[in-house]
Parts: structure tokens; sequence; C-alpha cells
């Protein structure tokens, strides 16, 4: 890469968009934040905004002209279908940012992160949950990503839903004594449990709900079982999902390198224990990497790697060190 050149990488989801912005010697030079970007979860004028306002951000104190710019690479979630890219590469991602955009799920540039692109599987569970893999012959394949309503198992949504669930069947003598009927009615400020009902249904986002699962993280630490299960079953949920990508494009005897990301891996070690267990019971040979705490570190490296330019694990290292600097 000629001096003076930059990369620029967007990671957007249903929680937040972070930008960086890294130069020729792999060091981030600009970073920021703003809202959500998936437009199944705010609107398109809102994800437009947040993207631009992450962009801008990073940009701020830096001397960019557009030529210097050569790559912008973008992970968005929602990203699923024609139509999808379609919306978003016209109407959320700026078409001037740089000299070429590339425009991915943002599972992809997870993936990127975890593995600098090498074969391999990532799994993400934020608010909802994804994954991805690409093997040595360039094939690739998608396993969850359907969203609450059809899927996301495993996701920070799908955990509260479950811990409502329990609450509900704890609340009426149908299911296990559990201390989440408490912890809910604080959480909603009823003093019946039976009054979150409306605030459930009329006042809450699916991005709310899934906040929600901190109080499950929370439940779990403290001892109770049912939440406990819940967790167990969330990390197993994922490992189906790691594994289904495992049977359409590798052989169970190869070693595959196996990440996550997202914030239910980072909050809680139950799903990532159990996890690990079930991917390791159909893939003795999986070889797990820690999981990813910036994924946008995945589109800095994606736009690296479009240029011709391999970035390898001190340069990751570099990417890593800079950007928790300007964090």
């Amino acid at each position: 890469m000629c001096d003076d050149m930059l990369v620029l990488g967007v990671d957007g989801g249903a929680t937040k968009t972070m930008c960086a912005v890294a130069d020729e010697k792999f060091k981030v030079v600009g970073v920021g934040v703003a809202g959500p970007c998936n437009y199944n979860v705010v609107s398109v004028r809102e994800a437009r905004k947040n993207v631009k306002l992450a962009i801008k951000q990073a940009c701020s104190n830096l001397n960019i002209r557009k030529e210097r710019i050569k790559i912008g690479c973008f992970g968005i979630g929602g990203l699923t279908t024609d139509r999808d890219y379609e919306i978003i590469s016209r109407e959320i991602v700026p078409s001037n940012i740089a000299e070429k955009r590339i425009i991915v799920n943002d599972v992809i540039v997870a993936f990127y992160a975890a593995t600098r692109g090498e074969p391999g599987i990532v799994v993400v569970a934020g608010t909802g949950s994804i994954a991805y893999g690409l093997n040595n012959k360039g094939e690739s394949a998608i396993s969850n990503g359907w969203g609450w309503l059809m899927g996301d198992e495993g996701s920070a949504f799908d955990i509260a839903r479950r811990a409502l669930i329990a609450a509900a069947k704890a609340y009426d003598g149908r299911g296990e004594e559990t201390i989440l009927v408490d912890m809910f009615k604080k959480e909603f400020e009823v003093d019946d449990f039976k009054d979150i009902v409306p605030k459930i249904y009329h006042e809450v986002t699916s991005t709310k709900i899934a906040a929600l699962s901190k109080i499950v993280f929370t439940a779990a630490k403290n001892g109770d079982k049912v939440a406990i299960k819940i967790l167990k079953k969330a990390g197993e949920e994922l490992g189906k999902a790691a594994v289904a990508i495992a049977k359409k494009i590798f052989m169970r005897e190869e070693t595959i390198i196996v990440g996550v990301s997202g914030g239910v891996f980072k909050a809680d070690k139950i799903v990532w224990s159990y996890f690990k267990k079930y991917v390791s019971n159909f893939l003795p040979g999986a070889l797990f990497v820690p999981p990813v705490v910036y994924p946008v570190i995945g589109a800095l490296i994606m736009g690296y790697k479009n240029m011709g330019i391999t970035v390898n694990e001190v340069e990751k290292s570099v990417l890593l060190q800079t950007l928790r600097e300007r964090i």
C-alpha cells in the first residue's frame, strides 16, 4: 500500500455502529461510534444517520481527502437478500466515502476478525445470532440469522425470551421456581409479574427485549438453575449453527478454526463453555480462538486483503492495540 493511503472499516448491527480508519502501517488513526444501522431494527433514515455519524467521528481529526481512502469495507447487519444489498448500498452506506466500497453482512467482518480470512467458522451472538464459514476451496455457508421470529437461537433476544417464558411458567405454577420472576418485576417496576405484559407488548422493542438478557446472566451467576439451563441451551444452539456449517463445507477430520463474537459470548462464560463442548463433540479438531472483541478489525483486514495485502498476526495485533488506544 502506498504511503498516505487509508483503509476504512465499519461494523454495524442492531445495537451500535463502529467505524475505524487505519493507515499503511496498520495503525488505527480514527474511531467513531454511533447507534444501530440494521434497517430491520431502525428506519433506513436512522441507519444512514448512524453510519454517517460513525464515519464522521472516525475522520474528524484526520486531514481526509477522498483519494486517501482507497477502500471502505462495511459489515452491516440485516444484509441477507439482494434487496437488502440494494437498500443498504444505495441508501445507507455513503457512495462517495472511498474509491471502492465492499458491503457485506456483519458476520463476515467478524469472520475476518477471528480468522484473518483463513478457512474457518465464526458464530456471532448479539441481539441476533448467525454463523458463517469458509473452507480452503473458497466455498462458504451461512447458518441461522433468520431474525427473532424465525430463528436467532442463542442470541440475547432468544435468551431473554426464554427467560420471560420461564418466569411466566414459574408465576403460574407450570414451571420451576426461579428468581427471574422477581428480577423482571424489579426491572419493569411492577408489583405483580402479570403487569409486565402491557409493557412487553406495547412499549418494548426487540432490541430492548435483547437487553433483558443481562438479567439472565446475573441470575445464573447467583446460581439460579433455570437461568443456567437457559444459558446452557444458548451455547448448544450456537454450537449447532457452527456444526451445520462444518457439515456443509468441511470434512469432519479437518482442523478448523472456530471463532465467536458478540455480546452474549462477552457477557457469559457458560454460553462459551457449552458452545465449545457441543462443537468439540462433532469436531474434535476444532481450534478455538479467543472471542472477537472488536469485529471492526475484520472490516479493516478484509479491506487490506482486497487490495492484495495480507495481514499477519503481528499486524493484526498492531491494529487491535491502536484501536484500543483510541476508544
